[in-house]
């Protein structure tokens, strides 16, 4: 018979039942490429919207100013793969509907600028991270 030292094992931490969940650094990383092709993309619209030149180049950046403005400060207060201190704290639906909205309008910029594959290949990639993430999102959900 074996003796078992309770002191060798390592507990899995408790997590408060309202508590966010923790991101991994490789998917904090991930999502943080992400929207940078998504502010990309939208600077690229704005950029072609414009016809180029000046003009295009200020329609892109206001474009990526606008977005950019939405996604640091909509924010849902102690978010794990955010700033925790809110700068404006929304309720965790609307921070979501910002995120599809960012990244929708993405999607919308590489399909009709750049090629059908390159916007199913990023929605493909936001959908991936979503569905990995999918404990973030229904903590966003369901606790705020």
């Amino acid at each position: 018979m074996r003796d078992e030292n309770p002191t060798l094992t390592c507990p899995v931490p408790e997590r408060d039942e309202g508590a966010p969940p923790r991101q991994p650094m490789v998917m904090l990383a991930f999502r943080f490429l992400l929207e940078l092709i998504a502010f990309g993309s939208i600077g690229l619209a704005g950029w072609k919207l414009g016809d180029g030149g000046i003009t295009g180049g200020i329609v892109a950046v206001i474009a990526v100013i606008a977005a950019a403005a939405a996604w640091g400060t909509l924010t849902v207060p102690d978010d794990p793969s955010r700033n925790p201190n809110a700068v404006v704290a929304v309720p965790g639906w609307l921070r979501l509907a910002v995120e599809l909205a960012v990244f929708g309008l993405a999607a919308w910029s590489l399909w009709v600028f750049v090629s059908r594959a390159a916007s199913e290949t990023f929605m493909t990639a936001v959908g991936i991270m979503m569905l990995v993430g999918w404990d973030r999102l229904w903590w966003m959900l369901r606790y705020r």
